[in-house]
């Protein structure tokens, strides 16, 4: 799967105004998200493959299954993974994971003795959102963005994998990645046609960012691409004044192990 992408900055004073306009051009009210986001590295080495920059994305293109597109990284470069776990609201404010260390550590002192994204009409769009039932994780894979792109907008292949059961820890390391570091990210989201809308503030950061995505199933026929451009830029022309939404440097994007 392909995601096309433009990123604007807004001031933290503008938060407010900003989200209200998104909410009337989407026709929807702003849902918020709370995300716990765990960075995991390969434990194996760097080694640099004969194949060109960016290169995996022609590879993966015309694979249907997500983990397909992770296991193509894992021969290839070596990327950063992602694994990402939608926060139940349940007053604790704590994750799956979260819970389960406080439900053992409870019941020890109780104890003391115990796609097919095949649409040819309309690009794929999938936005995951908070469900009441976890365990709730995504193994998310972000390539390079494309390098010599002529799109005015960021290109660049992805991979979501729902891990719905089991220990998400232990399905890393099978893969032989480990842990590197932890952040939690808070915003909205909205949805327009087929555009997710992302106003959301990154950790230690003084300002928000702006990040609308259109994902489209198959990258290898141009008209599904087109679709998706023409819809990106038609909402940037609607937010002309708003909020400047533009390409980003693509080594801001880079997820590969150096």
């Amino acid at each position: 799967m392909h995601e096309l992408l433009l990123h604007g900055a807004v001031p933290t004073n503008r938060h407010g105004q900003v989200l209200s306009i998104l909410a009337g051009i989407a026709a929807m009210q702003p849902q918020p998200f709370h995300e716990r986001r765990l960075i995991y590295k390969p434990t194996r080495p760097v080694t640099r493959p004969s194949m060109q920059v960016g290169g995996s994305q022609a590879v993966q293109s015309k694979q249907t299954n997500p983990m397909q597109a992770v296991q193509g990284a894992i021969q290839g470069d070596l990327f950063y993974l992602h694994l990402v776990e939608d926060l139940v609201v349940d007053g604790t404010g704590k994750g799956d994971m979260e819970r389960k260390r406080d439900e053992e550590k409870t019941t020890e002192s109780e104890m003391i003795d115990s796609g097919d994204g095949g649409d040819e009409h309309q690009p794929s769009l999938s936005t995951s959102h908070p469900t009441a039932k976890p365990p709730n994780w995504t193994l998310q894979f972000r390539d390079i963005p494309e390098a010599g792109n002529r799109r005015p907008v960021t290109v660049r292949l992805i991979a979501d994998v729902p891990i719905t059961a089991g220990n998400a820890e232990a399905f890393m390391s099978a893969l032989e990645y480990t842990q590197t570091s932890t952040h939690h990210l808070h915003g909205h989201r909205l949805t327009h046609n087929s555009t997710s809308i992302l106003l959301f503030q990154p950790p230690s950061q003084p300002l928000y960012i702006l990040q609308l995505a259109v994902r489209v199933a198959d990258g290898t026929k141009p008209a599904l691409m087109d679709r998706g451009v023409k819809e990106l830029m038609a909402l940037k022309e609607q937010l002309k004044g708003v909020v400047d939404v533009d390409v980003v440097d693509r080594a801001v994007l880079d997820t590969r192990v150096r």
